[in-house]
């Protein structure tokens, strides 16, 4: 069975791949992601994309970068 992957904030939802169904979705906010094919709702989820499901993780490397910048400045300087 095909679901479609829809996205609001970010919370994820899968929805039976139906027109009527997602145009509801679009009309309560929520934005198309892509179509899997999956047994259910939970087995669509879990098939994600990780860029779909860790949209954080752009965060952690430029945090990283800038405290391992701020230490090595530190000691620089002493």
């Amino acid at each position: 069975m095909k679901f479609y992957i829809v996205k609001k904030d970010s919370r994820l939802a899968a929805i039976p791949a139906q027109e009527s169904i997602l145009n509801e979705y679009k009309e309560r906010g929520f934005e198309f992601v892509e179509v899997i094919a999956a047994c259910d709702e939970s087995d669509a989820l879990s098939r994600t994309t990780p860029s779909v499901n860790g949209y954080k993780k752009w965060l952690i490397y430029p945090t990283t970068l800038v405290i391992l910048s701020l230490i090595a400045i530190i000691f620089a300087i002493n």
